[in-house]
């Protein structure tokens, strides 16, 4: 029999991915929108590989949320610890894979005189 427990846990483990997936989905349809002239500081190269790093960024935060789908399903069946720890360690790899596009798109910022408060007064976010 489930423990109270663990179906709370899978359920915040479901809500999690679903927040994040939807974040993705958002921020993707802001990147869609994201020409040139809403950026003139930057070269076409650098505008370039700009929304290049946003979207690798925007791709492995929607892995991530993905990820915690099956770690709900396994949380609810109860598969163990050992499925719970493969998909955490998944998500934390992701998690820490996901530093260098955005360190990129910071330090590229930086090089054009731009932050991101000046990216969010644009209607953009990291």
């Amino acid at each position: 029999m489930l423990m109270s427990a663990d179906i709370l846990t899978a359920l915040l483990y479901f809500l999690t991915g679903a927040s994040i997936m939807y974040l993705f989905r958002v921020r993707r349809r802001t990147l869609s929108l994201l020409d040139h002239s809403r950026l003139p500081e930057l070269t076409e190269e650098d505008f370039a590989t700009l929304r290049l790093l946003l979207k690798t960024a925007y791709e492995r935060m929607l892995y991530m949320g993905v990820l915690f789908i099956p770690l709900a399903f396994s949380t609810l069946w109860g598969d163990g610890t050992f499925s719970t720890l493969f998909f955490l360690l998944l998500i934390g790899l992701l998690f820490l894979s996901n530093i260098g596009p955005r360190q990129k798109i910071m330090h590229l910022l930086e090089n054009n005189d731009l932050s991101m408060s000046d990216l969010r007064k644009r209607g953009f976010t990291l």
